[in-house]
């Protein structure tokens, strides 16, 4: 009876690019023979050499070798550092002349139907093989940003400076805690203060998608949003598709906008425009000089994706935005059309009551693959082609090359950036701004100042030489949100001496987030987490 190889049993995971060892065993019957063979991607390949432990262009393996009393081999791999991506091919022969065969093989695919190496196990020929791959680190930047200011355009951090750390991550390596500290850093006239301690759920993570076209659900109207402009025909149409106006077309309406008019029955789109003043109709048109004409944009809850573009490091909840018309549009959501109706109960005693009751005419996922299969690299999904819903009808107009979608939390960085991370001791701390007195105050509540930045009127308090610490450190009721010299209104009357260092308390120019992240597993290229600051800070 031949003797069998069940199992060859090594850490098959990404490798970091520092390398190191890696153990393995090869586990069956006592006596079966076989060999190992481990090469490189180069060209031409290099092998693994057993005895130096290095890897060269001489052809070498681990040539028929016993599986031993104990039913098992063992062994070890030490794998280069690297400068650039490589693999590493390894090949287990049952050495079929000693009367050894492999395991019956079970194979396990991909999404995509293609043989993964690593899960499957046996084999139905004399050869098993496995794959290993070694990437160059990842650079993970850490970063402050503000949803408002800069996915919106809007708000007090708008003129805001951010200061970042990086930490370099090995693939498949466990990073242990590494603190980071970054800073935001406000305009001159402006100043921050604190409104709650960061946590995880304060990262944000963002992904770029570019929709493709909008897709119809049964029952659904794409007409229903409020017209985009209207204009007056000049110079009747009979039986015609190019329509001249009064005014520039570009101006008015768009390619795919529905055209409603007196004349106009049917749904008529805008299929080009062809002018200065014309446009081209979906079909013929019959049309009275002077009617006016309305133009409506169409919108969807559904859209199907640029061919180049995914859907695999989405999920439901996320927010889409689109940076070039400054505005938050929607979020990724399933969709429902519903129909409730009312039955009546007739009681045992004579009463009736009435019971709601809602039926699902038509639902769609929020996220939908509709048939296609993933796209897998070195057995990760690489690209996912499929639909994307939203909560609301989305527009053609809020299309662009710059579509952001983001969420918070562990789950976005993992959909989005495949990355597993823990954040701990997280905390925003203020830089207290300190600036001297120019002028002496006797009794007075108005004093001079070298600098007045950092400031919030009736927030910010001041301490200092010559203020009584045994009351309440004074605030500032008037000369906040300004730069330079001048006057600040205390709350209370001081006597100070010139040139004293005063010291602002609650606010400040500068806030540092600090912290320790730890890396458990990353399996994707350099990215960036940030800190949504318009969660925990505000400025003024």
């Amino acid at each position: 009876m031949a003797k069998v190889i069940r199992n060859f049993n090594i850490d098959l995971s990404d490798m970091a690019a520092s390398g190191g060892s890696r153990s393995f065993s090869v586990e069956g019957d006592v006596g079966a023979i076989f060999s190992l063979e481990i090469t490189n991607e180069d060209s031409p390949p290099a092998y693994y050499n057993f005895s130096t432990g290095l890897f060269s262009t001489t052809k070498s393996r681990l040539k028929q070798k016993a599986i031993g009393g104990n039913g098992r081999y063992t062994g070890s791999i030490n794998f280069p550092s690297i400068t650039d991506d490589d693999q590493y091919d390894i090949y287990l022969f049952a050495e079929s002349h000693h009367d050894t065969v492999h395991a019956d093989r079970k194979e396990v695919r991909f999404g995509d139907g293609s043989l993964d190496l690593n899960s499957s196990t046996g084999s139905n020929s004399n050869l098993l093989q496995k794959v290993i791959y070694q990437y160059t680190d990842v650079t993970i930047t850490i970063s402050p940003r503000s949803i408002s200011a800069n996915d919106y355009g809007t708000g007090n951090f708008v003129s805001a400076t951010y200061g970042t750390d990086t930490i370099t991550v090995g693939r498949g390596k466990n990073t242990g805690k590494i603190n980071f500290s970054i800073s935001v850093t406000t305009a001159a006239t402006k100043a921050l203060q604190i409104i709650k301690q960061p946590e995880i759920n304060d990262i944000v993570a963002y992904t770029n998608i570019q929709l493709d076209t909008g897709v119809t659900i049964p029952g659904e109207d794409i007409w229903t949003a409020a017209a985009r402009d209207t204009d007056t025909v000049n110079g009747a149409v009979e039986a015609g598709t190019t329509v001249t106006m009064d005014a520039a077309v570009s101006g008015k309406m768009k390619v795919g906008d529905r055209v409603t008019g007196t004349g106009i029955s049917d749904v008529v789109t805008v299929a080009s425009l062809s002018g200065t003043y014309t446009f081209v109709a979906s079909e013929e048109l019959t049309l009275s000089d002077g009617i006016t004409l309305t133009f409506t944009a169409p919108h969807y809850y559904r859209w199907s994706l640029n061919s180049s573009h995914s859907i695999h490091k989405l999920l439901p909840g996320m927010q889409f935005i689109n940076p070039v018309i400054s505005t938050a549009l929607s979020i990724i959501a399933p969709y429902e059309d519903t129909t409730t109706y009312t039955t009546e109960i007739l009681g045992e005693d004579g009463s009736v009551s009435e019971l709601s009751n809602t039926v699902t005419n038509f639902s769609v996922p929020a996220l939908d693959p509709v048939g296609n299969k993933p796209v897998i690299t070195n057995g990760l999904v690489t690209q996912q082609l499929g639909y994307i819903t939203f909560a609301d009808q989305i527009s053609f107009d809020n299309l662009s090359d710059a579509i952001l979608f983001y969420a918070y939390g562990v789950d976005a960085i993992k959909a989005i950036h495949n990355a597993e991370i823990k954040l701990t001791d997280l905390k925003v701390e203020l830089t207290a701004p300190t600036t001297t007195t120019t002028e002496a105050t006797s009794a007075h509540a108005t004093i001079a100042v070298a600098d007045r930045e950092g400031v919030i009127n009736n927030v910010s308090t001041v301490s200092g030489i010559g203020i009584n610490a045994s009351v309440a450190n004074p605030t500032i009721t008037s000369g906040g949100g300004a730069d330079g010299a001048g006057d600040w209104v205390m709350g209370a009357v001081q006597t100070l001496e010139n040139g004293i260092t005063l010291t602002v308390g609650g606010t400040s120019r500068v806030a540092t987030i600090t912290g320790n992240i730890e890396v458990l597993n990353v399996q994707t290229s350099s990215f960036t987490l940030y800190f949504d600051i318009d969660n925990f800070l505000s400025a003024s």
